[in-house]
């Protein structure tokens, strides 16, 4: 391998820095959370949607490194997005170009971005990670379903997984010179709500917080987070050439987020197998472009299969692919999207009741109810009697509010003040009686 294709991604090699135009002005939480992480040997894993900045993170703890006084030619970035290169003759090639000797007894940081594009690579890492102590990997990636169970199967107890999700709304107010209080949060409704219509919209991808025009927001989503992601990252991994089927099904969720997945009326529908339609929604999911929650049944031991309902991953898709984004029925979906994202969400209960979110967090149980619209929670009452549940949660527009209803006890919060504040508005309900 040419080393100067390694040493393009290198700068502070010759220089001893890093481009201050790759490092942004911002670190978010996760960098300082890593940071703590860089001494331990295990490898550190970091996944999220594309666009997100992970490459910035990386560059930023390389800035940090470099700071440190750590010697510049033992730190080593590639990426697999924009050059193919195999493992072990990338080590080599750094080896003998740079380091001119073998890694050794001298720590060594090595960053892989988009790590999935580089074949073998779990088996790879763990070869290299026995045979090197010394080395530090910081491999990222921008799929998480295979990264993660490649990961896990192959370096157990080698790694530490994080994941970089796109800016909170904590996070993009602050970014936009706003500061609130947790303990007097509801005095900031008035200056909070237009912020969180204008996050919903940038889905929270630092490159657009400050961009106005919609037009370029729906452009910037179309080609650069779907586009590259259906018409190269899935191309690439799958072999997948049915880019009109990608499109219509990410266009179907953004459109409808919490759809019920039906195979067989899709295959009717799209004219394409039902096993098409099962490993492309798969695919998607991989992508990290929709997720899926499922149905409890059989009191809450097990998932159904059926029943699965499909959310978009980001509310900046469905900006960019719905046409009515701000009419009251949109936004009332996309607030239970939104709600699922925040909450990580594995599972709805539709059976005698509908509940929109069941969260789980050992033999406790909270519900979550979303209404944009009108509070009506009567489905609610029903399922926390039935199940003896004392506490749930009601995620409302403007509402802030605690009532005892039957013996219940129900927060009311606005969806914005909820994302900004979850833990606190979910540890009454995780706690034992």
């Amino acid at each position: 391998m040419e080393l100067g294709s390694v040493a393009r991604f290198n700068e502070w090699w010759a220089t001893n820095r890093v481009n201050p135009l790759l490092l942004k002005p911002h670190k978010r939480p996760l960098f300082f959370k890593i940071s703590g992480y860089m001494k331990d040997r295990q490898i550190i894993l970091l996944t999220g949607l594309r666009r997100v900045g992970k490459t910035t993170l990386a560059y930023q703890i390389i800035d940090e490194l470099l700071k440190q006084k750590v010697n510049s030619l033992h730190i080593m970035y590639f990426s697999f997005d924009e050059k193919s290169a195999n493992l072990d003759e990338l080590i080599k090639a750094y080896e003998e170009g740079v380091l001119k000797k073998k890694i050794g007894e001298e720590r060594i940081y090595v960053f892989l971005d988009e790590i999935q594009k580089c074949s073998d690579w779990e088996s790879r890492i763990k070869i290299l990670y026995d045979l090197y102590p010394n080395i530090k990997f910081i491999i990222m990636g921008s799929a998480s379903v295979k990264i993660s169970k490649k990961a896990k199967e192959s370096l157990a107890g080698r790694m530490f997984e994080f994941h970089l999700w796109p800016l909170s709304f904590g996070e993009f107010i602050e970014w936009k010179g706003l500061k609130l209080y947790a303990k007097s949060i509801d005095l900031f409704q008035e200056q909070a709500m237009p912020l969180f219509s204008d996050y919903l919209r940038k889905g929270g991808f630092p490159e657009i917080i400050d961009e106005e025009s919609d037009e370029k927001i729906k452009a910037y989503i179309k080609n650069s987070v779907i586009g590259q992601i259906i018409y190269r990252d899935l191309s690439e991994e799958f072999g997948v050439k049915d880019y009109e089927l990608l499109n219509i099904l990410v266009e179907s969720v953004a459109v409808n987020p919490g759809m019920i997945i039906n195979y067989d009326a899709l295959s009717r529908n799209l004219k394409r197998s039902k096993t098409t339609i099962i490993n492309y929604l798969f695919y998607l999911q991989y992508a990290m472009l929709i997720r899926f929650v499922s149905n409890f049944r059989g009191g809450f031991l097990v998932s159904s299969r059926k029943m699965r309902k499909a959310y978009i991953s980001n509310t900046a898709i469905s900006f960019a692919l719905a046409e009515d984004f701000y009419s009251n029925s949109f936004m009332e979906k996309m607030a239970e999207n939104f709600a699922v994202i925040e909450t990580e969400a594995g599972n709805y209960f539709h059976n005698k009741y509908e509940v929109d979110i069941i969260l789980k967090k050992g033999s406790k149980i909270t519900p979550i109810e979303v209404k944009y619209g009108k509070p009506d929670i009567g489905s609610l009452l029903g399922f926390l009697d039935e199940f003896k549940i004392k506490n749930a949660v009601v995620v409302t527009k403007d509402i802030f509010d605690k009532k005892t209803i039957e013996g219940k006890q129900i927060s009311f919060v606005p969806l914005w003040a909820f994302s900004i504040n979850k833990d606190e508005y979910l540890k009454k309900p995780f706690q034992a009686d």
